[in-house]
């Protein structure tokens, strides 16, 4: 079995794996992660500013709350996700209705009708005999999640890959060879380290579409880094880090991908580059946004040696799609 420890509150945090940690104590922890990574080599005044600076608390999206209901319930099954989420099925009521349903339920009416909407409402879900610590959901995110559950069981690759003997939401520390420490949580910890997949939520599953996504988002790098951090903590590597991508609407189409070789040792070159800028920012205390010049922004050709934003000399390069778009305006 892996050396996991289980996190118990005000547990110091050291290089290993931890089962059982809040999401609020990961967030909390200054280790970098996959994101912030990726932010900071975006740009590193929005990382100091988002994960260093004490001023921006993590604020989950609706998106991010689907993605992670759903990532609950396909990847620890339905009682645990309904641990975890609740519906509030009165949200839509008006005060006169929760108080003939309380009044239905042997309340006094003049007990309750000068309390709140939201005191009623949890009233009724108390006596519903709802989780309130849990996550409330809409009734659309509730019948979406449960879309997403059922329907990636039609595809026996994405639904047995969580079906591995593991565990999900563990914790992985580690201190990288310039001192810097890292984190990162992969959805899945099979026990035998092998084959490591990822559930993502997107909107199209469409291969060309989803390879755009891919690089955008910056997923060949994650692929890198929670490779590196399953090296690091328990010495194994690891044969294939995999997606399983799934749209969020009807009729919720799963696919598998696998970055190959290159892809992932671009995305090794790209943590080291954002490592050694920690390091840069750290040192100096200087923490660059774009630039500090003027860009110009250029129609002429890119040449081939520089990138398409080319920093060093202000200008960004339009890319050849462009000529297709301006050509709209021409009379």
């Amino acid at each position: 079995m892996l050396d996991i420890k289980d996190y118990k509150k005000g547990m110091k945090i050291t290089q290993g794996a931890y089962r059982n940690l809040p999401i609020e104590e990961y967030h909390k922890h200054p280790a970098l992660s996959n994101s912030g990574l990726k932010t900071l080599i975006n740009c590193p005044y929005k990382y100091f500013y988002k994960y260093l600076s004490g001023m921006v608390n993590y604020i989950e999206t609706p998106a991010l709350k689907i993605g992670k209901a759903a990532h609950c319930y396909i990847l620890e099954g339905s009682k645990e996700f309904h641990k975890r989420y609740y519906v509030n099925r009165y949200s839509k009521c008006l005060k006169a209705d929760l108080i003939a349903y309380l009044t239905g339920r042997g309340y006094k009416q003049d007990d309750i009708k000068k309390l709140r909407v939201d005191e009623l409402t949890e009233m009724l879900l108390k006596g519903d005999g709802i989780n309130l610590e849990g996550t409330e959901l809409s009734q659309t995110e509730w019948e979406q999640v449960g879309l997403l559950a059922k329907a990636i069981r039609t595809n026996d690759l994405a639904y047995n890959a969580f079906k591995q003997k593991g565990e999900s939401e563990v914790s992985l520390f580690w201190e990288d060879e310039t001192g810097i420490m890292l984190k990162c949580r992969p959805d899945w910890l099979p026990y035998d380290l092998k084959n490591i997949p990822d559930y993502k939520t997107c909107c199209s599953v469409q291969p060309v579409t989803f390879a755009k996504d891919f690089i955008k988002y910056g997923y060949h790098i994650q692929a890198a880094f929670y490779a590196m951090g399953i090296k690091n903590v328990f010495g194994e590597e690891v044969e294939n880090f995999f997606f399983v991508a799934q749209e969020k609407e009807e009729p919720c189409i799963s696919q598998v991908f696998l970055p190959d070789y290159a892809l992932i040792e671009q995305g090794y070159k790209a943590i080291r580059n954002g490592i050694n800028k920690l390091i840069e920012c750290n040192n100096t205390g200087f923490w660059d946004t774009y630039s500090s010049e003027v860009i110009e922004i250029s129609l002429a050709p890119k040449p081939d040696d520089v990138n398409m934003f080319d920093k060093d000399n202000s200008v960004v390069f339009l890319p050849n799609w462009i000529d297709s778009e301006l050509s709209k305006y021409e009379v």
